[in-house]
């Protein structure tokens, strides 16, 4: 996995061709003139062509310029998908949201819990096999440390993994990510009850703010728990060719 820092443009690069945003993603982009948003979405469409991925690109209210999602569409991306950027004060945290019994949150410490971890995310998205193989790489090589400024949680239903969440730390505010729930779990209120644990430790652990990116699916779970909506974020993707789910 690199993270590619440029002037106007940063972006999260792997070798896995399936089509997920967590895998190749530009998330911020502020391009000087019409001729600069040109040049660096022409080099990404090549760089994706060769190494045969699919990249995703988020536009909202921080990427410039305002229509970038028309450029990128002009160059064949297309939009899939209509977010919602979130934000709470932690100390507003609605803690009622209802917990199922046998359900409890641990923070991923070792490599079995992480091993369950990137499963549960792989059965959410329907990752073949050598593609969560590929993953766990990338999360084992980010480490596992309490004080790292990522922290992953696994949701254990019965003794059963059935959720995740992430959690990033950094320029005094928590972000959630990775929120994912297994098929048979879904409808249970897991989701906001993974939610509400990372939340608590993200107080415990001195931050007052947090934020989000949701699906029109998961808004009413994130304001459950005391969310608001701040900014609507478009995502659009290039895709180098079909991907192979055998």
């Amino acid at each position: 996995m690199e993270i590619i820092r440029e002037a106007e443009l940063m972006r999260l690069r792997t070798e896995i061709p399936f089509p997920h945003y967590i895998f190749n993603v530009a998330p911020t982009a502020n391009f000087s003139s019409p001729e600069s948003a040109h040049a660096h979405i022409c080099s990404v469409i090549e760089d994706t062509r060769t190494r045969g991925t699919t990249l995703f690109w988020s536009v909202g209210p921080t990427t410039s310029p305002m229509d970038l999602g028309y450029y990128l569409e002009a160059h064949g991306f297309e939009q899939v998908m209509r977010c919602t950027g979130m934000t709470i004060d932690i100390s507003l945290l609605r803690e009622e949201a209802p917990v199922p019994s046998g359900f409890t949150v641990e923070r991923v410490t070792n490599n079995s819990r992480l091993n369950q971890f990137v499963d549960v995310l792989a059965e959410n998205s329907q990752m073949p096999r050598a593609v969560a193989e590929a993953m766990h790489k990338i999360e084992a090589s980010l480490g596992l440390d309490q004080n790292s400024p990522r922290q992953r949680y696994l949701g254990l239903w019965h003794g059963e993994p059935v959720a995740t969440t992430t959690l990033f730390f950094g320029a005094g505010v928590a972000g959630i990510y990775h929120v994912a729930t297994v098929p048979q779990a879904r409808g249970y209120g897991i989701a906001s009850a993974m939610s509400l644990s990372a939340l608590q430790d993200a107080r415990w652990r001195g931050y007052r703010h947090a934020t989000l990116i949701a699906t029109p699916q998961g808004q009413s779970v994130y304001r459950r728990l005391g969310f608001q909506p701040r900014a609507e974020y478009n995502v659009y993707m290039w895709t180098a060719g079909t991907f192979n789910h055998g």
